[in-house]
């Protein structure tokens, strides 16, 4: 089973990809998700975590997918690779099936 959930908060403003041969668009974003422990310095340490949300009305949700937001994805890990100078490279994402809101627009403004 491929399964995630995570809650975070967006690093960035959210931004909209439209597919110029397809009929879809893709939002993506950058989670910073807490770790549960600390580090030995005692700083709480993070893991950004590319997410993409394939959706039709992904232009609706843009203006709420704001930087310092609060959100909970679920989806699953995405696993790519392509060739670059005869080097393969591999990266890892997750496709959002659902994007909640953990939070208040006044909440994350302030």
């Amino acid at each position: 089973m491929n399964s995630v959930t995570l809650i975070g908060r967006l690093t960035k403003d959210a931004e909209l990809v439209q597919l110029e041969n397809y009929n879809r668009s893709v939002v993506k974003f950058i989670l910073a998700v807490g770790r549960d422990f600390a580090s030995k310095t005692g700083e709480r340490e993070a893991d950004f975590i590319p997410v993409s949300y394939w959706s039709n009305y992904g232009s609706k949700l843009l203006p709420y997918l704001k930087k310092g937001r609060l959100i909970g994805v679920n989806g699953k890990i995405i696993t790519k690779s392509y060739t670059k100078d005869d080097i393969r490279k591999y990266f890892t994402t997750v496709e959002a099936d659902k994007v909640q809101f953990l939070d208040s627009e006044k909440e994350a403004l302030a």
